[in-house]
């Protein structure tokens, strides 16, 4: 993570960069929603650029980076403030938290993290669902959402560790290991 507050012209390129690749893969997956054909379940690709964010740039720029990419893709994908945005972004905003705090204390790989983010937007998804529909009976889909939530999870964890382990900025920081 960058040493200075100062967000400087090459990180405000990148960061545009990688949100846009974040919106560029939720597009893409949802051309092949067909693989995972359950309601709010998907692969989470642009969750690997949330994960490679907080990596890179800390929490504080990765929940600015978080918010731009939660709002495009509801104006995009869902439309803001629907029902489908507000679930969504129940599930970014408690996985969000839960990543962060396990980066911030290094409790995990890459791989952890991600399998974490995972399973907390799941339960922040049924949670908000819930809410909106007002009944708990969404809790017995909470079990087949984690269930395909922990393989999306390594897949975008071990993703995020690929490109934090070729990324020069986070080799110079000292955060890699080998």
């Amino acid at each position: 993570m960058p040493s200075s507050d100062k967000l400087t012209t090459r990180d405000m390129t990148q960061l545009g960069i990688l949100l846009a690749a974040a919106i560029a893969l939720r597009l893409a997956e949802s051309t092949v929603a067909y693989l995972l054909p359950l309601p709010g379940a998907h692969l989470g690709l642009a969750n690997t650029v949330t994960i490679i964010v907080l990596y890179l740039y800390g929490t504080h720029r990765a929940a600015l980076f978080l918010t731009a990419r939660v709002i495009l893709t509801g104006l995009l994908f869902t439309g803001l403030f629907s029902p489908g945005f507000n679930i969504g972004l129940g599930g970014a905003t408690l996985s969000f938290l839960t990543m962060a705090v396990a980066v911030t204390h290094n409790w995990f790989s890459s791989i952890g993290v991600g399998v974490c983010g995972a399973f907390f937007h799941n339960c922040g998804q049924i949670l908000v669902a819930m809410v909106l529909m007002r009944t708990t009976s969404l809790l017995s889909y909470l079990p087949i959402l984690i269930a395909i939530g922990i393989p999306t999870g390594i897949f975008t964890g071990l993703l995020a560790g690929v490109f934090l382990k070729r990324s020069p900025s986070y080799r110079k920081e000292g955060n890699f290991h080998e």
